[in-house]
């Protein structure tokens, strides 16, 4: 049984991997080339191509998230031996969210020189927000009575990653709010939320 169960849960992160690389392939649809019209000379494509300045500012910073996501993802199931139906549906979840960012990021991208960008940052923010969350119900339900674990609970951040997964879901909500009310504000959360989320441990000794 737990090997079967440990299978399940080999299949999952494969499938997950998956669809992290699908989303982080269909980010690069947002880099396109100036048309042929705007770029008669050298110059002019050098000019083109700084105004296209959101679309670059929007991948590099939905690249590094689902970068993060992917790796705090693996790190968890670095501690986890055993899923569930409950946690299947977790991933699921997940992975839905996820595959939803390449539609934010071309929303931020096209709307965030214009005076529409309040609402694609803040959509764009809420989506993070509801990914922050759904990590934080996985890690809860996994680490609840350790019944997934496939180490001592000695041995794993339990509370410290459940207390960081849930203020990256604060600050992004809160910042989904204020987006309406400070220009570019989910430029400076997602760099920021990048450096955080990058520094979480999952555990206290070293994983083979």
């Amino acid at each position: 049984m737990t090997n079967f169960q440990e299978n399940e849960t080999l299949r999952m992160e494969a499938f997950s991997d998956g669809v992290f690389a699908i989303d982080i392939t269909l980010l690069t649809f947002q880099l396109k080339a100036p048309s042929l019209k705007d770029a008669t000379s050298s110059y002019n494509l050098a000019i083109a191509l700084l105004h296209q300045w959101p679309n670059y500012i929007a991948y590099f910073i939905s690249f590094t998230t689902i970068f993060i996501i992917w790796l705090n993802h693996h790190r968890m199931y670095n501690v986890i031996r055993r899923s569930d139906v409950r946690f299947m549906f977790y991933n699921g979840l997940l992975l839905l969210l996820v595959s939803i960012v390449p539609f934010t990021t071309s929303l931020l991208a096209d709307y965030l020189n214009t005076p529409a960008h309040q609402l694609s940052s803040a959509l764009y923010l809420f989506l993070f927000s509801g990914i922050s969350f759904t990590l934080f119900c996985m890690w809860n339900y996994a680490t609840k009575d350790y019944h997934l674990l496939k180490r001592p609970a000695a041995h794993v951040r339990v509370q410290s990653v459940r207390t960081s997964l849930l203020i990256s879901t604060v600050v992004y909500f809160v910042a989904t709010g204020l987006s309406f009310l400070v220009p570019f504000l989910s430029v400076l959360v997602g760099l920021g939320m990048v450096v955080y989320l990058s520094r979480l441990k999952y555990h206290r000794d070293r994983v083979v």
